[in-house]
């Protein structure tokens, strides 16, 4: 027993040894291993496969032929477009459509609440037909689901979707061999009449602000959903789009089943615009790769949906947003609404074998192209050791705080009250939309997004110049430990829901959190203020938008970008609000109760 107590002993010396002596070693290795192993994963990805068996993409037979059909359906819904008003959905048209075909067809009607300024009132109505299988008892379902856009919406138009989506309910109805039904939905307002339909479908309360009305009638648990935003007759490429709300991601069987089969019907599928590269050179490979997975994960760490397919996935329900831009004059491949509809009719063929819910594949991947990904199994190890120096600086300083330590002092368990404070005041903010809202007749002279702003700036600044949760210096090792732990599992536990917006934050706060843990010197307490203060959650937001406006506009002055950056952050906090209160998207809260907390404990550690 002596001899394994004092091996056990020297073991705890020569840590204890190792981190004392080379944690900044450790610390920097570790930070830079860890971007090194993203690099080297970017050209050692996975190239994709099919999970699940029962897909059998290469077996489905594609015959839809309605080319006629879908070119009148087109001209004759632009007609009836063209007559009617600018903000008018021809409701009537489009019912009688789907009943000359024979499906059960129902309107839906909606509320929004605007719930700032003057509380206004959007009303709006989806349009949906459900084709009964004839095998089944309404068990089971997938959704091909499009938005009408009037001519007053900002996007593009997607009238040759929606009469792609009339064409394909016809073919359907004529077949015997459906599994499921199948529901054909037509949404109003984007995502507001996605978001109400599914609520009512499901009959939940997501959100008082939208009223989501009742539905006539229902089908199954719906399996998969299919968005369609077809913007012409004639398109070069057809982009398939994943991101969800809050960073969700389909199963990726399902990309796969539509990178197959678009390829299969000679059409380019594209993921963020790029294909699947064929450069033989490996430098310009890997650039490629690198591109494509920056552009997901940007995109991935906004937390917007990419589509309404977005909001499906909030409902367990895997989908994904089929998309086709224009075709110019030299692009090289150009793509008909017969092909884009073979590839409709292989997918919805695909689903329809599927005996049971996705439940294999992934959930959790980068995708370095149309054909390779990153496995939720390789791209947390670099992640873990970027973090890693978080917890290597917080075992330095609590051994320091041990050696140290007085009855003065006290130890990790006197700080947990700091904790709870700055985690409180992070509460505190996340309120003031809620309290601008409440008290909306206050502030009836000026614009919503001002007062937002302004508030919020105001309490930050509030808690950068409050002196009274200043730490003293016998208790500073012990403030800063705790609060490198608090960012550690801050982002950890982020990783594991959306590991972009985790992987962007773990770059930027570990080496700031890393060096105002080191020096008690004035003036680098002086640079770690400027560095913390470029770090609060306004000012990275800012940032962002900054440099958004410097790659898009590069022409203009540095003044102006400045100018446009503060008015985009303006609007973009009052969007990011406006996307919590009414689909529940939960960057702001999280930027509040989470990150500007932590945020807190550091600014009041130095």
């Amino acid at each position: 027993m002596g001899l394994l107590t004092s091996d056990g002993n020297n073991k705890t010396n020569i840590l204890y040894k190792l981190v004392t002596n080379h944690w900044s070693k450790l610390s920097i290795l570790s930070y830079l291993s860890g971007l090194v192993v993203s690099a080297i994963l970017l050209s050692q990805s996975d190239r994709t496969y099919f999970s699940d068996n029962a897909l059998l993409p290469g077996l489905v037979q594609r015959e839809f032929t309605y080319k006629e059909m879908t070119d009148e359906t087109l001209k004759q819904l632009e007609q009836v477009a063209q007559q009617l008003p600018q903000d008018v959905v021809p409701y009537n048209w489009l019912i009688k459509q789907f009943q000359q075909i024979g499906l059960e067809v129902y309107s839906h009607n909606f509320t929004l609440n605007y719930p700032f300024g003057d509380k206004t009132r959007f009303e709006g109505k989806n349009i949906y037909a459900i084709l009964r299988s004839e095998r089944t008892a309404s068990t089971e379902a997938i959704v091909l689901s499009s938005p009408y856009r009037t001519k007053l919406s900002q996007h593009s138009s997607t009238l040759p979707g929606i009469a792609l989506m009339i064409s394909l309910a016809k073919y359907f109805s004529r077949e015997n061999y459906w599994a499921k039904d199948l529901i054909f939905l037509i949404n109003e307002y984007e995502l507001v009449g996605i978001q109400s339909w599914l609520n009512a479908y499901h009959n939940i309360d997501v959100t008082p602000v939208l009223n989501h009305g009742m539905l006539d009638s229902r089908s199954g648990a719906i399996q998969a959903a299919i968005n369609l935003e077809i913007h012409s007759h004639i398109f070069s490429n057809l982009d398939i789009k994943i991101e969800g709300l809050n960073g969700q991601l389909p199963n990726l069987d399902l990309f796969n089943v539509a990178v197959e089969l678009c390829t299969r019907e000679s059409v380019s599928p594209t993921f963020h615009g790029k294909s699947q590269p064929i450069e033989n050179d490996e430098f310009e490979l890997w650039k490629e790769y690198a591109t494509t997975t920056a552009s997901m994960m940007i995109s991935q760490a906004i937390g917007l949906p990419t589509g309404a397919h977005g909001l499906f996935q909030r409902f367990s329900i895997q989908a994904i947003t089929l998309e086709g831009y224009e075709a110019t004059k030299s692009s090289y491949l150009k793509v008909s609404l017969l092909q884009m509809g073979r590839v409709i009719e292989g997918i919805f063929r695909s689903l329809n074998n599927l005996l049971e819910r996705f439940n294999r594949s992934y959930y959790f991947y980068l995708l370095t192209s149309t054909r390779r990904y990153i496995s939720i199994g390789y791209y947390m190890i670099p992640f873990a050791c970027i973090a890693v120096p978080l917890v290597l600086n917080a075992l330095y300083l609590y051994l320091k705080s041990e050696e140290e330590i007085t009855e003065k002092s006290g130890n990790l368990w006197n700080c947990i009250p700091f904790t709870f404070v700055c985690h409180a005041l992070g509460i505190l903010t996340l309120l003031v939309p809620i309290f601008v809202e409440k008290y909306s007749q206050l502030v009836t002279n000026y614009e919503t997004r001002d007062v937002i702003y302004y508030t919020l700036l105001s309490v930050c600044l509030m808690y950068i110049m409050n002196p009274i949760l200043r730490c003293n210096h016998l208790n500073r090792n012990s403030r800063k430990c705790l609060s490198l732990l608090n960012i550690a599992l801050l982002l950890c536990c982020i990783s594991l829901v959306n590991i972009s917006l985790a992987f962007f934050l773990t770059l930027i706060y570990v080496p700031i959190a890393c060096l105002t843990a080191i020096s008690l010197r004035l003036w680098y307490r002086i640079m770690n203020s400027i560095l913390l203060l470029l770090v609060h959650p306004l000012s990275i937001f800012y940032l962002c938008l900054l440099l958004m406006s410097i790659y898009y506009n590069p022409e203009f002055t540095l003044t102006k970008h400045l100018v446009i950056a503060f008015e985009a952050q303006k609007k973009c906090l009052l969007f990011y609000i406006e996307d919590w209160y009414i689909y529940g998207q939960w960057i702001f809260p999280i930027g509040c109760t989470a990150l500007l907390p932590v945020w807190l404990q550091l600014w009041y550690t130095l």
